[in-house]
């Protein structure tokens, strides 16, 4: 699994801008946050309480969120770009875009990107991301258009078709009616891939469903990380994937942890108006299972949850079981010498 880290220069600002109050006022906020991430949000409860009231609150979220968001995003992103690398977007717009990150993740991604729209609910994400954005050395970042919105349904009138459009721990912050309208009208307006990236926990997982469901009923197609257009296979089970991520310096001091890196976990949809241009046979949902007998497997498949076990005496097919890693896309059927 490739370790990925913040690109530089958003590092570097992220510091800078951490140095502009005492590190005890940003550390609380952020200490805040890991309280409220910990603890169970309902949706239903009505609207949560902001991430960033203010400028503190987003430093906060900046040091201890922000790196854990860009590795789930980017994963995704690559995961979607794999299934389709003929699909070059050059506009996008990110919903609920915090302070930016998904902006450079997508700017990595896809180097096509000439017009970014980020809309974003509150004020202090907008300044910070903003600020942030002012030193990246891709153009389309530093140009990005930021716009206050509060998501509360369908988006605003006159809202123009983009090729891209994110939307990233969001909707498990939205009560279902909510939730619904606004992926339907995401899906109106866009015209190439509209990608969903939630926290992959059991609570996440049931929400990036229901947004492929609904998707699939008005006629998208699955990128990733499903093989198929067919209605999820899991039961009692949730579908989330790693992307390792290099700490950085103030993450790790947010999080008081001496960790280099940590697996940022995520549940996510790429669903598309046009066919994946590498369609595979199945991707892998745990981490291989290898001990002295065999490996043993746990692959959605576009024929459901398959479980092969490889044994150890079938070399070629063994090593290539051992090799799979938690995430991977499987291209062809897997030959099964074992059944566990």
């Amino acid at each position: 699994m490739p370790v990925i880290s913040l690109p530089p220069e958003l590092e570097s600002a992220i510091e800078v801008e951490l140095r502009t109050v005492p590190g005890s006022q940003w550390m609380s906020a952020a200490r805040g946050l890991s309280e409220r991430y910990r603890a169970e949000r309902d949706p239903s409860a009505g609207a949560p309480r902001p991430m960033a009231r203010g400028s503190k609150e987003a430093l906060g979220y900046a040091a201890l969120v922000l790196p854990a968001a860009y590795a789930q995003l980017a994963g995704a992103m690559a995961a979607t770009a794999e299934r389709a690398p003929s699909f070059e977007p050059a506009t996008m717009l990110d919903l609920g875009s915090g302070p930016g990150t998904a902006l450079w993740a997508a700017a990595e991604q896809w180097p096509t990107l000439a017009t970014i729209h980020a809309w974003e609910r509150e004020p202090a994400f907008i300044e910070l991301g903003r600020k942030l954005a002012a030193s990246s050395t891709i153009p389309t970042v530093r140009g990005a258009q930021w716009r206050q919105v509060t998501l509360g349904g369908a988006l605003p009138q006159h809202t123009p078709r983009y090729d891209l459009i994110v939307i990233g721990h969001v909707l498990n912050e939205m009560d279902e009616r909510v939730r619904e309208a606004l992926v339907r009208s995401a899906w109106e307006h866009c015209s190439g891939v509209l990608l969903i990236v939630e926290p992959g926990t059991s609570a996440a997982f049931p929400v990036v469903r229901a947004a492929r469901d609904l998707l699939l009923a008005e006629g998208a197609r699955t990128l990733a990380p499903c093989a198929h257009d067919e209605p999820c296979p899991l039961v009692n089970d949730w579908c989330h994937f790693p992307q390792r991520l290099h700490r950085p310096h103030f993450q790790r001091r947010a999080k008081e942890g001496s960790a280099g890196w940590e697996e940022a976990k995520f549940s996510y949809a790429a669903m598309a108006r046009f066919a994946p241009d590498r369609p595979v046979w199945g991707r892998l949902i745990h981490q291989p299972q290898v001990n002295k007998v065999g490996a043993g497997l746990v692959i959605s498949s576009r024929e459901g949850i398959v479980r092969p076990r490889i044994l150890r005496r079938d070399r070629p097919a063994f090593k290539a079981a051992a090799d799979l890693k938690w995430g991977d896309a499987v291209e062809v059927e897997v030959e099964i010498t074992g059944e566990g």
